[in-house]
């Protein structure tokens, strides 16, 4: 490859002198020769035409990456976590992803079906399988299964959990219908943090006996939860019941309401 210094010089927009000099400093601090100087040609050495190559990859390499950022930043591309049961895969998300994956090739689509990180410290809890033998869904809950009604077993509801710094688990359910006792402690299970910090979300005890709620309390207290927040479906009996018993602890919210949890 030949090429005179001074013209190199005009297409890049710099003096002849500046860019000799410049050249003459990439080759000291790479500590190898990257041209050969036949008068005022310059030829590449083996050596800079292996660079050159390199160069030229990373390059290659970089335009990529700011076409991928381009399709993130768009919703071209990227991941999309779903979290269902199988008879809710069978009836409704079938359906979506098929057309889902038509209209967006580029996002990769992934069922969440064990304890997932999806960032530092935070979790989705996947399939809950265990749970407390006390903790039993009401049987008025069922799915059609085959033109069955069967017992539902929600086995797939999801639960978020995060770890804050020095204070333990914040345990985010959706309505709990596997037990909220049984999914904190399946919390502390998965991710070997032995403290729940906070439990928000619906606890699902709405119109349960108080035997039931009493011992859902007892078991906050073995826990040593900090923060309890019910919400919707855990019932106006139950959050009084919390009330009474764990004052502190206990946090009536309504609709806007935010929780910082911070180290």
């Amino acid at each position: 490859m030949l090429q005179r210094v001074s013209r190199a010089a005009v297409q890049l927009q710099i003096t002849q002198p500046a860019l000799s000099r410049q050249l003459r400093d990439l080759e000291s601090e790479l500590g190898l020769p990257l041209f050969d100087r036949v008068g005022r040609r310059l030829h590449l050495t083996a050596e800079g035409e292996n660079l050159l190559e390199r160069t030229r990859e990373i390059l290659r390499a970089a335009d990529a990456l700011r076409e991928h950022a381009g399709a993130l930043a768009g919703g071209a591309t990227g991941t999309l976590r779903l979290g269902a049961t199988a008879q809710t895969l069978e009836s409704l998300i079938s359906a979506f992803l098929t057309g889902f994956r038509r209209a967006w090739p580029g996002i990769d689509v992934r069922l969440v079906a064990k304890p997932t990180p999806i960032a530092e410290g935070l979790w989705l809890s996947g399939e809950m399988h265990a749970a407390e033998d006390w903790e039993t869904i009401p049987s008025n809950l069922r799915v059609e299964e085959e033109g069955e009604l069967l017992q539902d077993t929600f086995i797939g509801e999801q639960t978020l959990v995060a770890n804050v710094r020095d204070r333990g688990l914040v345990v985010v359910t959706s309505c709990s219908h596997r037990g909220i006792v049984g999914i904190c402690r399946n919390a502390v299970r998965f991710t070997g943090i032995p403290t729940v910090h906070a439990v928000i979300g619906g606890f699902h005890l709405s119109g349960l006996d108080d035997a039931r709620i009493t011992r859902v309390v007892d078991a906050f207290r073995g826990l040593d939860v900090e923060h309890i927040v019910p919400q919707h479906c855990t019932g106006f009996e139950s959050m009084a019941t919390m009330l009474q018993r764990m004052p502190s602890e206990t946090v009536v919210t309504s609709v806007g309401s935010t929780f910082t949890f911070q180290a």
